[in-house]
């Protein structure tokens, strides 16, 4: 039976968009773990729709690697592929530090006091033990400093490239003590401010070694959501 974590539709969102984000939402949160077999029928019948938009999302998600459709085996969440991983923390780690030596050239007041805002809201996200809006938070504070050196773009392109990467780290918000990634941000802004690119060129380094180790952890206590 599947279970799915269901919020409502937005405004003047069409059946389409809605099955998609649904299921998409569910998969990236992990609430749909790697390996869950999925059913149109089970899907169309708790989103309330005919099975036509619950197809055309497998296939975006298939396309997306987020779905495996297996002919005569089934549909199922795509496991976690390690090398995809592998490449995409490479982006990331020289992608962000490239980024973060642009920012810490001076980033506009209005970026610098939304960090902050971003900063208060993961703080508050972790005295909830609400993970969905750390981690929400914890994208927001990286596509925010992306946005703020004019490279908005390589940032949504490291995202469709991470998703695996995204998903790992979701799993890894799980172990990892909500401190860590919450006061290399706060060192990252800090770092920001006194135009230290050093500094901050470390600090993306160290925040993307720890994830690094959290996620062989998870290799080892999750062996059957990777590949």
């Amino acid at each position: 039976m599947i279970d799915l974590e269901i919020t409502p539709p937005l405004q003047r969102e069409t059946v389409r968009s809605y099955v998609y984000r649904m299921l998409y939402d569910n998969i990236m949160s992990l609430h749909l773990p790697p390996g869950s077999a999925m059913s149109e029928q089970e899907v169309a019948d708790l989103l309330k729709t005919s099975r036509t938009p619950v197809r055309e999302a497998f296939i975006h998600l298939g396309q997306d690697h987020l779905l495996d459709i297996l002919p005569q085996r089934g549909t199922f969440v795509a496991r976690l592929h390690t090398q995809m991983i592998r490449e995409a923390r490479f982006m990331r780690v020289v992608m962000e530090e490239a980024v973060m030596a642009e920012a810490c050239q001076g980033l506009p007041e209005s970026c610098l006091r939304q960090l902050y805002e971003i900063l208060e809201r993961q703080q508050k996200a972790a005295d909830a033990g609400d993970k969905r809006a750390f981690f929400e938070a914890d994208n927001a504070f990286h596509e925010t400093v992306f946005s703020g050196c004019g490279r908005p773009h390589i940032w949504q392109t490291l995202m469709r490239a991470s998703l695996d990467y995204s998903r790992a780290r979701v799993l890894n918000a799980f172990l990892e003590p909500k401190e860590i990634p919450l006061s290399v941000h706060e060192d990252m802004l800090k770092a920001i401010e006194s135009h230290e690119g050093d500094k901050a060129a470390r600090l993306v380094r160290q925040h993307m070694a720890n994830q690094e180790t959290g996620i062989r952890k998870l290799m080892q206590l999750y062996p059957d959501y990777f590949i």
